[in-house]
């Protein structure tokens, strides 16, 4: 693909995704749309994605388009923005010659996001305006990231100075909600701590932020 992200704004028709097959043979690939990690195609998503099945041959692209309809203005609300999941799956042909093989189907998944009209702020904005802490939760100690924004916040790196590492279970912050972060080892010093994180922009680029939380 020739992108990691898909983002359609509330005022635009539609966006596009090009599928590129580098490998030797025409691909068959199918795509949809899925709510979460269970990949559960969504019944009514107030998209339309153009040909969801379809052949690549190899050395060639196609491009796949997804068409936003008058519904999505009624199922998605108009004060946040909407995360799903947009599906690439690639079908592997059957074994021409009857031998014994092994066929793997390879299943790409990215991140698909709309966006309401209203929304004025911007991926950067969002991610400068998360607000840290430490929280203890019985033996357990966790970094919260709290998200006031409107918008999704991807992260793409999370860990404390000095090499103390976190468990980065979910990447993606809601908005308006926060995510707890596990920490891992033991933290000797509970002053002057100093949260290393890297953003994901609209682009896909990971831009690297420090704060200190004291």
């Amino acid at each position: 693909m020739n992108t990691t992200r898909v983002i359609l704004e509330e005022s635009e028709n539609e966006q596009t995704v090009e599928v590129n097959n580098i490998g030797i043979k025409t691909a068959l690939i199918q795509v949809w749309l899925s709510q979460d990690d269970a990949n559960d195609r969504i019944k009514d998503t107030g998209f339309i994605i153009a040909q969801p099945m379809f052949k690549v041959k190899s050395g060639r692209s196609k491009i796949v388009r997804i068409i936003g309809t008058d519904e999505i203005k009624k199922l998605y609300p108009k004060d946040r923005e909407t995360m799903l999941w947009m599906n690439f799956l690639d079908i592997p042909q059957k074994n021409e010659n009857g031998n014994n093989s092994l066929n793997i189907a390879v299943h790409t998944k990215m991140k698909f996001f709309y966006m309401p009209e209203n929304i004025e702020i911007t991926r950067a904005e969002a991610a400068e305006k998360l607000s840290w802490g430490i929280q203890r939760i019985g033996k357990d100690i966790y970094l919260v990231a709290k998200n006031n924004s409107p918008i999704y916040v991807s992260l793409g790196k999370l860990a404390l100075k000095n090499n103390i590492p976190i468990k980065l279970d979910s990447s993606a912050i809601a908005p308006f909600s926060e995510t707890k972060y596990k920490i891992t080892k033991e933290m000797s010093n509970k002053r002057n701590i100093i949260v290393e994180y890297s953003y994901i922009d609209d682009l896909g680029t990971y831009i690297s932020k420090e704060i200190n939380l004291t």
